[in-house]
Protein backbone atom coordinates (compact mmCIF):
# COMPACT_ATOMS: atom_id res chain seq x y z
CA UNK A 1 0.00 0.00 0.00
CA UNK A 2 1.66 3.34 -1.27
CA UNK A 3 -0.07 7.50 -0.06
CA UNK A 4 0.10 9.52 -2.56
CA UNK A 5 0.16 13.26 -1.40
CA UNK A 6 -0.37 15.72 -4.36
CA UNK A 7 0.78 19.16 -3.69
CA UNK A 8 -1.53 22.14 -6.12
CA UNK A 9 2.05 23.40 -7.11
CA UNK A 10 4.26 23.31 -10.00
CA UNK A 11 8.12 22.14 -9.21
CA UNK A 12 10.02 24.58 -11.22
CA UNK A 13 12.07 27.70 -9.47
CA UNK A 14 10.38 30.14 -10.76
CA UNK A 15 6.86 28.50 -10.01
CA UNK A 16 8.24 27.27 -7.00
CA UNK A 17 9.29 31.22 -5.65
CA UNK A 18 5.78 32.74 -7.26
CA UNK A 19 3.92 30.31 -5.09
CA UNK A 20 5.97 31.42 -1.93
CA UNK A 21 5.26 34.68 -2.38
CA UNK A 22 2.16 34.04 -3.46
CA UNK A 23 1.23 32.17 0.40
CA UNK A 24 2.57 34.47 2.04
CA UNK A 25 0.38 37.59 0.55
CA UNK A 26 -2.90 36.14 -0.48
CA UNK A 27 -2.82 33.24 2.09
CA UNK A 28 -6.62 33.06 1.28
CA UNK A 29 -6.59 32.17 -2.39
CA UNK A 30 -3.72 30.52 -2.21
CA UNK A 31 -5.11 26.71 -4.08
CA UNK A 32 -2.99 24.16 -1.76
CA UNK A 33 -4.42 23.62 1.57
CA UNK A 34 -2.16 20.36 1.52
CA UNK A 35 1.00 22.96 1.55
CA UNK A 36 -0.25 25.29 3.59
CA UNK A 37 -0.69 23.00 6.77
CA UNK A 38 1.92 20.97 6.20
CA UNK A 39 4.92 23.30 5.69
CA UNK A 40 5.67 25.94 7.84
CA UNK A 41 7.24 29.46 6.57
CA UNK A 42 10.28 27.29 4.88
CA UNK A 43 10.49 24.04 5.51
CA UNK A 44 8.06 20.88 6.26
CA UNK A 45 6.47 20.84 9.67
CA UNK A 46 8.48 18.21 12.03
CA UNK A 47 5.74 17.16 13.58
CA UNK A 48 4.08 15.88 9.81
CA UNK A 49 7.37 14.82 9.11
CA UNK A 50 6.94 12.53 11.95
CA UNK A 51 3.61 11.52 11.32
CA UNK A 52 3.76 10.59 7.94
CA UNK A 53 7.27 8.34 9.32
CA UNK A 54 4.88 6.14 11.47
CA UNK A 55 1.93 5.71 8.53
CA UNK A 56 1.00 2.00 7.50
CA UNK A 57 3.21 1.39 4.26
CA UNK A 58 4.97 3.61 1.90
CA UNK A 59 4.70 7.78 1.14
CA UNK A 60 5.24 9.37 -1.33
CA UNK A 61 4.64 12.74 -2.15
CA UNK A 62 4.48 15.07 -5.86
CA UNK A 63 4.35 18.24 -7.15
CA UNK A 64 1.23 18.18 -10.19
CA UNK A 65 3.30 18.25 -13.56
CA UNK A 66 5.53 15.18 -11.74
CA UNK A 67 1.90 13.62 -10.95
CA UNK A 68 0.30 13.66 -13.80
CA UNK A 69 2.63 13.05 -15.87
CA UNK A 70 3.14 9.91 -13.87
CA UNK A 71 -0.36 9.13 -13.49
CA UNK A 72 -1.77 10.62 -16.48
CA UNK A 73 -5.31 8.85 -15.89
CA UNK A 74 -5.17 11.37 -13.10
CA UNK A 75 -4.64 14.46 -15.01
CA UNK A 76 -8.14 16.03 -14.75
CA UNK A 77 -8.45 15.42 -10.75
CA UNK A 78 -8.84 18.66 -9.05
CA UNK A 79 -5.37 19.13 -6.32
CA UNK A 80 -4.32 19.15 -3.49
CA UNK A 81 -5.34 15.75 -2.56
CA UNK A 82 -4.27 12.05 -0.95
CA UNK A 83 -4.67 8.99 -2.74
CA UNK A 84 -4.11 5.41 -1.64
CA UNK A 85 -2.55 2.98 -4.21
CA UNK A 86 -3.22 -0.46 -3.30
CA UNK A 87 -2.28 -1.95 -6.86
CA UNK A 88 0.74 -0.76 -8.92
CA UNK A 89 -0.71 2.32 -10.95
CA UNK A 90 -4.37 2.08 -9.90
CA UNK A 91 -4.96 4.75 -7.01
CA UNK A 92 -8.15 5.87 -5.50
CA UNK A 93 -8.62 9.10 -3.52
CA UNK A 94 -8.59 9.18 -0.05
CA UNK A 95 -9.10 12.73 0.61
CA UNK A 96 -10.13 14.81 -2.36
CA UNK A 97 -9.29 18.14 -3.35
CA UNK A 98 -12.36 19.49 -2.12
CA UNK A 99 -12.28 17.75 1.34
CA UNK A 100 -8.29 18.62 1.62
CA UNK A 101 -9.90 22.43 1.22
CA UNK A 102 -11.79 22.52 4.08
CA UNK A 103 -8.92 21.51 6.23
CA UNK A 104 -8.29 24.06 8.75
CA UNK A 105 -4.81 22.07 10.59
CA UNK A 106 -2.47 19.92 10.68
CA UNK A 107 -4.06 17.92 13.18
CA UNK A 108 -7.36 18.28 11.41
CA UNK A 109 -5.19 16.81 8.32
CA UNK A 110 -3.34 13.93 10.61
CA UNK A 111 -7.47 12.92 12.40
CA UNK A 112 -8.80 12.62 8.74
CA UNK A 113 -6.35 10.81 7.63
CA UNK A 114 -6.31 8.06 10.93
CA UNK A 115 -10.06 7.77 10.08
CA UNK A 116 -9.57 7.21 6.39
CA UNK A 117 -6.74 4.59 6.91
CA UNK A 118 -8.95 2.92 9.50
CA UNK A 119 -11.35 1.49 7.08
CA UNK A 120 -8.68 0.14 4.38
Amino acid sequence: MTLHFVYNVEGTPLAMALDFVHRLRSPETYPCRLCDVTYGRWVKKAAWRRFVRDLPGESRFHLRGSFRRRFPDHADTPLPAVFLERSPGRLEPLIPAHEMQRVSSLEELERLLEKRLAGV
